[in-house]
């Protein structure tokens, strides 16, 4: 079982905002986990793993939702945000490879995912897989991933925290990430360059540049003609053309 169905069932089970669970695994382990369908870890992308004899780092934190449910869609969004402010402070190479992926320059190296559900009131569960190295190194841990693992969490919960403050204050809804989307456009490189649309297949769907985000997370790329093409996360994904 991956640490993100851990915590889980751990939400499930009543547990409260800010409980979490991580886990050091090598890079291999993790590929034969998601290639076994035996655990439903959230294992970074190819792009965002470490060479082998390296480790992954995975941390799932629960968070307890004082929001409406339209905006449930907004957190991994916020927790890429707050993750990527706080690297940048140190590092302004590190970005947001859309939709909530952390690049590093042009190398994806963490992944950020979220799963909601509703027991005892809406929860959500957010996890960060990250190569090891660069967590550590960015959090200042040394070699202590228990310390690490705790002060991603505390991160997470602190950014879903001042995001529902912002919901709270807010006269309406205009889209989960409307209260974001300022400052998650400062954090996207990719951001009026061209791309390329990438099909799930790999097969290239189309190049374009990339011209924004709407409220609703969808990238807005705008071909030679000036249309407009919205991209959902599940459709494809949005890479630098070569």
């Amino acid at each position: 079982m991956g640490v993100a169905q851990e915590a889980l069932e751990l939400a499930r089970g009543g547990a409260q905002t800010g409980e979490f669970v991580f886990r050091v695994s090598d890079v291999q382990e993790c590929a034969d986990q998601s290639q076994d369908d035996r655990s439903e870890s959230a294992c970074a992308p190819a792009s965002a793993r470490p060479s082998s004899g390296e480790k992954l780092f995975e941390v799932a934190t629960v968070v307890r939702l004082g929001v409406s449910m339209p905006y449930v869609p907004a957190v991994p969004y916020v927790a890429a945000l707050g993750v990527c402010q706080f690297l940048r402070a140190a590092d302004e190479s590190f970005g947001i490879c859309w939709p909530y992926d952390i690049c590093y320059k042009d190398q994806v190296v963490a992944s950020i995912k979220a799963t909601a559900g509703y027991q005892e009131g809406m929860f959500a569960v957010v996890s960060v897989v990250a190569d090891v190295k660069t967590l550590c190194s960015a959090f200042d841990v040394a070699d202590n991933t228990e310390l690490l693992a705790k002060k991603v969490s505390d991160l997470v919960v602190q950014s879903v925290s001042v995001w529902e403050q912002q919901v709270k204050r807010a006269r309406s809804f205009a889209g989960p990430i409307a209260l974001i989307l300022s400052d998650y456009f400062d954090m996207v490189p990719l951001l009026g360059q061209q791309v390329n649309k990438v099909y799930p297949s790999g097969n290239v769907a189309l190049t374009a540049r990339f011209g924004g985000i709407d409220v609703w997370g969808h990238a807005i790329l705008v071909d030679q003609d000036g249309k407009e093409i919205l991209v959902s996360e599940e459709e494809a994904s949005v890479v630098p053309a070569v």
